[in-house]
């Protein structure tokens, strides 16, 4: 239950802090005093939007804090608004709006003129006839969100796949250019440094004569049978020898030239078979002009020939696994359709099961709300395609005379049939969601005489489970309630609104004047006929 509520600088508020009681407890006064702000404080405690409008000083942050107890327990939460922002808290702890609106679910329930008509539109049907199928079945709550979870999935697989068959004929292009080009790279053979290699060879096939003649000069000049180097050198290593003969330090010297000597004379043959093994090879340079120009050619095409050909590998294997994927993501999609089915067809069965039981109850509360000729039932129709709740439309269906069909509620029930409709329907979710406060903000609309004693009947009965708070103008509704707060605005000194609780003493006159305007002896005897009744 809501114990307690603190509001300080919020709207026409300065300050004001009140203590709740369990059971039935209406807010009464003047149009326009000023009710419905309170109920505003607690919604946007318990997440709603709000903005800086709501500072009644502009200089000062704006503070509510709401103190619940549950089962001897206390829990706080508080909300801090300032010109920039809010500063949500749970048990004094800064939080998230989300897990604010989470905590709410469990703790309050507040009925406003915007939920009332959020329960006509059909779109919202289907999530109070799950809602209360959650409250009395756990299997359908874990059925219901794998579905959502699935179909999250199943949709995402069917647009990757509709924006993979898209491309899936430019795909098989481009598949098709890539191999050509590989198999062109391919084909060619060509080795790491085979064009520097080549180069080399065509250097020597260009210059083959002057390599011939240098070659072959060195070696005559070396190693001729006249006049040769290699006998010069022949005759100083004779004149070397035999001087070490003389002085033995020589002798190194000696074994030095004759390395030399022998060197110089490998040199001399090296040179002779070198030139020797130059022959004119025509053809061999055709060969060599034909790949180096096929190397050009690659080059000015693809430039780095060996870089590109892994691209253009790692490219074409990409796309090759794509094709891959798109045979998965088919499996996958087909395996996604048999699972949501099954989930959906479970849906369904259950929904209409329980559509019976919830349309009983609902009706049955119509009857004691004055609605004795009532006949309310909930229409759940499976449709071809799936969306996030199913395959299933939802619909509430009323008819309030013995004579008429049943027909959507959002074309028949006039407004105070509405109010009723709604308190019917909290009434059946009050037994089921186990919400500890149930807030109405004028649940009394259109209605009078009789129907206000069967509403403060209905009232009076879910008070017996939750807390509830009210705001009315039916003096009938308001004599059933257990505590009464007067709210009240004054204009002296600006405009102000003031809240307090009645004593038992003052309920009288409070009813007496919601009556008839006035108190006096005819609504005083009025009031205190409705308190003891």
């Amino acid at each position: 239950m809501l114990k307690e509520i603190l509001i300080k600088n919020f709207i026409l508020i300065d300050e004001l802090k009140l203590q709740f009681d369990n059971g039935f407890n209406v807010f009464l006064g003047e149009t326009g005093a000023g009710k419905s702000i309170i109920f505003k404080a607690i919604d946007i405690a318990l997440g709603a939007k709000t903005n800086k409008d709501v500072l009644n000083n502009p200089e000062k942050n704006a503070l509510i804090e709401l103190t619940f107890e549950n089962n001897g327990e206390e829990t706080v939460i508080s909300r801090e608004i300032s010109k920039t922002g809010t500063k949500p808290r749970f048990n004094g702890a800064m939080v998230t709006l989300e897990t604010i609106n989470e905590i709410r679910e469990k703790l309050v329930d507040i009925h406003s003129q915007h939920q009332t008509y959020t329960y006509i539109q059909p779109k919202h049907h289907i999530g109070l006839l799950d809602s209360y199928i959650e409250n009395t079945d756990r299997d359908f709550k874990k059925t219901l969100y794998k579905f959502k979870k699935d179909y999250a999935e199943y949709k995402n697989v069917v647009k990757n796949l509709d924006e993979l068959q898209a491309n899936e004929e430019k795909n098989i292009e481009k598949i098709e250019f890539l191999k050509f080009q590989i198999d062109e790279i391919e084909r060619a053979e060509i080795q790491e440094n085979e064009e520097e290699d080549l180069n080399k060879e065509l250097d020597i096939l260009s210059n083959l004569e002057d390599l011939k003649e240098l070659t072959y000069g060195a070696y005559y000049a070396l190693n001729s049978d006249e006049g040769s180097i290699i006998d010069a050198l022949g005759k100083i290593k004779y004149n070397i020898s035999k001087a070490s003969q003389y002085d033995n330090t020589l002798s190194e010297t000696e074994s030095s030239f004759i390395d030399a000597l022998e060197n110089l004379k490998d040199i001399s043959n090296i040179l002779r078979n070198y030139s020797e093994s130059l022959e004119n090879n025509p053809q061999r340079l055709d060969e060599i002009n034909e790949r180096l120009e096929l190397i050009q050619k690659l080059k000015r095409k693809y430039g780095n020939i060996f870089e590109t050909y892994e691209k253009l590998k790692k490219e074409l294997d990409t796309l090759q696994g794509g094709a891959l994927s798109y045979e998965d993501l088919k499996i996958k999609k087909d395996e996604l359709f048999k699972t949501i089915t099954e989930l959906s067809e479970n849906m369904t069965a259950k929904r209409k099961e329980n559509a019976l039981k919830l349309s009983a109850l609902i009706e049955k509360e119509l009857k004691q709300l004055n609605m004795e000729y009532a006949k309310f039932s909930i229409a759940v129709e499976t449709g071809e395609n799936f969306n996030q709740n199913g395959k299933d439309k939802v619909e509430f269906l009323i008819t309030t005379n013995i004579s008429k069909e049943l027909t959507p509620l959002a074309k028949t029930a006039s407004g105070g049939e509405i109010s009723r409709v709604m308190l019917g329907i909290k009434s059946v979710f009050c037994n089921v969601d186990k919400v500890s406060t149930i807030i109405f903000d004028e649940i009394d609309t259109g209605i009078s005489g009789k129907t206000s004693v069967a509403v403060g009947d209905a009232i009076t009965k879910l008070s017996k489970n939750a807390q509830v708070f009210a705001i009315t103008h039916q003096p009938i509704i308001a004599s059933r309630a257990d505590s009464f707060y007067l709210v009240t605005k004054s204009q002296h000194e600006g405009t102000k609104v003031t809240v307090r609780k009645l004593e038992e003493s003052e309920k009288p006159d409070a009813l007496a004047r919601m009556a008839l305007g006035d108190i006096n002896d005819n609504s005083l005897t009025f009031a205190k006929e409705l308190l003891g009744s």
